[in-house]
């Protein structure tokens, strides 16, 4: 009864006008299976450039407003990388440890199968993964209504690390931007799942020292560096990467207090903030999981000279490995097409750096204009009030005489 009130409660605060703009959402999806008791939430933000492309997570005390923030986050992330993807996100709320997942999966694909795949592709996320979008597509009866399924089904499971992969792509160039060698520096992992383990793996085979791991039940230390492979293993194994040795072992939140180079922060929403970001010691923070740090965090982040890369930056691997297994493109050529679009997306955001502007409002401004453009040609949009100096602030030009009218 208590969880039931709590539901009704979010629901009671709900309202979609409290974050609807210029660009979306066009639609927010809430489903209830009286049978499983599944409750969940699909939000497509914006479908301009494409059917909107998110994954679906399990957690509990999920909110409305979090899957919007996701979902937007992903119209930036498919705009950056040049997909012809929206963005859009899927939610089911629940404790994944306490439920049967494949049934719960199937449900929510039911309920959300008139808008698969010309409106949502779904892919993984926290509590899923290839088996999970193996059971959605299957009950929508559509192999395209999901990327990140197992190989045995065309898929590239998100496993292989694409979005692990990606960080490390982006860290390192980064790291190059400020003059370093990444085979220089120390790195700190901020959660060591399947994103984070991919993080610490990748970057461990281009040099860097891995100093620190944690993970929800603890932290491990050591200055000399960890052997990711072997805490990959140990992780497996025990269920935790704070058993590994050699180490120094501490409660988890004690990675925010470690003196490194590169910090990565890949567990959860908003892990980053005004409680902790002033115990960081580091260079670079590059975001591997969504929404990792608070815009009030970043912001004295970045006052302090902290180079702040933002996730749909740098952690769109995985979602470009999904566009890979959309058109049907080999592993190898996956991870050959993450190294270029990050590449690319990375030099863009850094042209000019250090200057007034952060990486984030410049990714943010050439992602604005993209949408903005695609919105424009296919008659959705109802901007009046952008000008070409909003672009331009961020040295984005916005090339109008290609789009005569499109800006007044």
């Amino acid at each position: 009864m208590k969880d039931q009130n709590s539901k009704m409660e979010v629901l009671d605060k709900f309202n979609i006008s409290d974050f609807c703009d210029e660009w979306g959402p066009e639609k927010v999806i809430q489903v209830y299976d009286p049978k499983t008791g599944m409750t969940g939430i699909l939000i497509i933000d914006n479908t301009a450039k494409g059917p909107g492309k998110g994954g679906i997570r399990i957690a509990e005390n999920l909110t409305p407003y979090e899957i919007f923030r996701l979902a937007r986050t992903m119209t930036w992330k498919c705009a950056i990388a040049d997909l012809p993807f929206g963005g859009a996100k899927g939610g089911i709320n629940a404790n994944p440890e306490k439920i049967d997942k494949i049934l719960f999966i199937r449900a929510f694909a039911r309920h959300i199968a008139p808008f698969v795949p010309h409106l949502y592709i779904g892919a993984p996320d926290l509590g899923t993964g290839e088996k999970e979008m193996a059971a959605l597509v299957d009950e929508i009866g559509n192999v395209d209504g999901a990327t990140g399924k197992p190989v045995e089904i065309g898929g590239v499971p998100h496993e292989l690390g694409t979005t692990g992969y990606g960080v490390a792509i982006a860290s390192e160039i980064a790291a190059r931007k400020l003059g370093f060698r990444i085979s220089d520096l120390r790195v700190t992992v901020q959660g060591f799942g399947v994103v984070g383990s991919a993080t610490a793996k990748y970057l461990s085979q281009m040099g860097a020292k891995i100093i620190s791991l944690s993970d929800i039940y603890g932290m491990v230390f050591n200055e000399k560096g960890i052997e990711v492979e072997e805490a990959i293993r140990i992780t497996r194994e025990t269920g935790s990467v704070k058993n590994y040795r050699p180490a120094e072992e501490y409660p988890r939140e004690k990675i925010f207090e470690v003196e490194t180079d590169i910090f990565i922060p890949a567990a959860t929403t908003d892990a980053v903030n005004i409680g902790n970001a002033s115990l960081l010691k580091t260079k670079i923070i590059v975001e591997g999981a969504n929404i990792a740090i608070t815009e009030k965090a970043e912001g004295d982040l970045i006052d302090k000279g902290v180079l702040v890369i933002p996730d749909f930056v740098a952690n769109s691997g995985g979602l470009i490995g999904s566009y890979t297994e959309f058109i049907k493109k080999t592993h190898k050529e996956t991870f050959e097409i993450i190294k270029e679009k990050i590449s690319m997306a990375m030099d863009q955001v850094l042209n000019g750096f250090p200057n007034n502007t952060s990486p984030r409002k410049k990714a943010l401004s050439i992602a604005k204009e993209k949408v903005f453009r695609a919105m424009k040609l296919r008659g959705r949009t109802r901007i009046e009030n952008l000008y070409t100096g909003q672009f331009e602030s961020a040295g984005i030009p916005l090339r109008t005489d290609l789009y005569p009218g499109a800006i007044r």
